[in-house]
């Protein structure tokens, strides 16, 4: 598959789990049709620019919703870094010129002040956000064409040489390794996925989420990473692999060791910049 709009629409029907956070969950089928109910929202929506939706969320099953639904309505998401404030979040919305906003009431109050270029606000955590999506509640998946060359997101540098920079992803660049992924690490639907790691950033898009989708994996989301929550969490949802990038697994091995850390589900983790010590002991600590 070579759009991310043909992940989805391939998990239209399935009845198995798709989408666990917190105490809920939901089936790939629902999941699906949450996202074709937000694509419908979107295309019915007029237009005064290039169809860019911005997400300013943490993970919640929300971002992973209009994630698929731009892939559906053939809109650019962008990854709109919550970790910048101020007149810096301001141009990054203005400078990818969106013309949507989905945030909540953790970032509402902040970007009520903010110069954003115009794009349309939508909070969901308001009563109006529910409101406007229950007019396409049970809609059918788009008649919108999509090819690996469109525009699916824009993805923000760390901006360590000046102002962050939005990296252009097209579909057929994103679901390129897709494919590479489940094989390597022997995905299937009888695995369960764990991210924890930001949806804005590319590593939990493209190790986690997408090839979730394409082999029908469940994902189970944490909103934040937490060390002293990871090993519980795979627990409770019985995840088999996880993604990572950065030093999480420094900060989980801080954490004080105990008899039981072997007595897990995890089997695989995909990322990178881990110290090589850590990799090692994180295997040893954790089988």
């Amino acid at each position: 598959m070579t759009t991310v709009t043909e992940l989805i629409r391939a998990q239209a029907d399935n009845q198995n789990p798709g989408l666990l956070f917190e105490d809920q969950s939901w089936t790939y089928a629902q999941f699906v049709q949450a996202c074709a109910q937000r694509a419908a929202f979107l295309l019915d929506q007029p237009l005064n620019g290039p169809f860019h939706v911005g997400l300013l969320l943490d993970n919640e099953p929300e971002y992973l919703m209009w994630l698929g639904a731009c892939a559906l309505a053939g809109a650019t998401l962008v990854g709109v870094n919550p970790t910048r404030r101020g007149d810096d979040l301001a141009r990054d919305i203005r400078h990818t010129e969106c013309q949507f906003l989905i945030s909540n009431d953790n970032y509402w109050e902040e970007i009520q002040a903010l110069d954003l270029g115009g794009a349309r606000c939508l909070n969901t955590n308001s009563q109006s956000y529910g409101e406007a999506l229950s007019n396409f509640e049970g809609a059918s998946l788009p008649d919108v064409e999509v090819s690996s060359k469109d525009m699916f997101c824009l993805i923000f540098t760390s901006g360590t040489t000046g102002a962050p920079k939005a990296c252009i992803c097209s579909h057929g660049r994103v679901t390129a390794n897709v494919q590479r992924v489940i094989d390597d690490q022997g995905l299937t639907a009888q695995d369960i996925t764990y991210i924890s790691m930001p949806l804005f950033h590319s590593n939990a898009l493209m190790t986690g989420v997408l090839p979730s989708w394409g082999g029908g994996v469940p994902i189970a989301l944490r909103r934040k990473f937490s060390a002293s929550g990871f090993l519980p969490d795979v627990r409770r949802f019985g995840a088999t692999y996880f993604c990572y990038v950065g030093k999480p697994l420094a900060y989980v091995l801080a954490t004080p060791e105990q008899a039981d850390d072997a007595d897990n589900t995890l089997r695989r983790g995909l990322g990178n910049e881990a110290a090589h010590a850590d990799l090692k002991e994180f295997e040893r600590r954790f089988a």
